[in-house]
């Protein structure tokens, strides 16, 4: 199949890359064009044969409208939506100014909305597709203090996912939800010691690795089209809806 995964170049996407591309699927992947974030791109393209990166920077919407023409040639079976635009905890909600909702929205459910729609319309021509959010375990239960942008931006992308199943499931076009736990990973590094605290707390003594997501991810990618509107945490079992 041909996958897109949004940000494929660390964390998590970065894991779902080198995963699928072992089942011989031809994997896209976005990725912001700095330095750091282009050479790990071109490593992965010179490392696997049936990987290519396309930079894309959800901030410019030149950039994510050049990339949109971009999915109808690449003939897209999986989307992948990873990218998440700035931290995951900022600070206290009365802190917040209005301008910075906006911003949050505007740089990542707009970006996503966009690549999403244009992926819809490869997928009701082929009568088959699937859409694959991450979410977070944040928007269950109560979000931790400083993850009101974040949880705010990923609920509402959980509730597109659910209008995606309701408008698009006669297209055999399927959409699923991964609500992970806390993943050590650059975008949500905390400090040392809360992080020591987190694993003592932890039911299994071991936080969540992103290989582990990436896992689950390639679940959907192989399930049935009979998998459908699933939100699925992955928490060991310390949150449930």
């Amino acid at each position: 199949m041909n996958i897109l995964i949004t940000g494929g170049t660390s964390g998590l996407g970065k894991a779902t890359v080198e995963l699928l591309q072992k089942d011989g699927h031809q994997i896209y992947f976005s990725y912001l064009a700095n330095e750091k974030f282009t050479a790990v791109a071109k490593e992965l393209e010179d490392t696997y044969s049936n990987v290519k990166g396309e930079p894309l920077n959800f901030c410019e919407d030149d950039s994510v409208d050049a990339f949109c023409k971009k999915i109808t040639a690449w003939n897209i079976d999986v989307l992948v939506n990873c990218t998440y635009v700035g931290r995951p905890q900022t600070t206290y909600f009365h802190k917040i100014v209005p301008e910075d909702f906006l911003k949050a929205f505007q740089f990542n459910i707009i970006p996503t909305v966009k690549i999403t729609q244009a992926s819809i319309d490869v997928m009701k021509k082929k009568k088959f597709g699937k859409i694959i959010n991450i979410i977070t375990e944040a928007v269950i239960g109560l979000p931790p203090m400083g993850y009101t942008l974040y949880a705010a931006n990923k609920a509402y992308l959980m509730e597109l996912s659910s209008v995606w199943n309701k408008e698009y499931t006669r297209y055999n076009i399927t959409s699923n939800c991964i609500l992970p736990a806390y993943m050590q990973t650059a975008f949500a590094e905390v400090d040392e010691r809360i992080l020591d605290q987190m694993i003592k707390n932890h039911p299994l003594k071991k936080l969540l690795t992103p290989e582990e997501v990436a896992n689950n991810i390639k679940f959907f990618v192989d399930a049935s089209q009979q998998v459908n509107g699933v939100k699925l945490q992955i928490n060991a079992g310390t949150l449930l809806i």
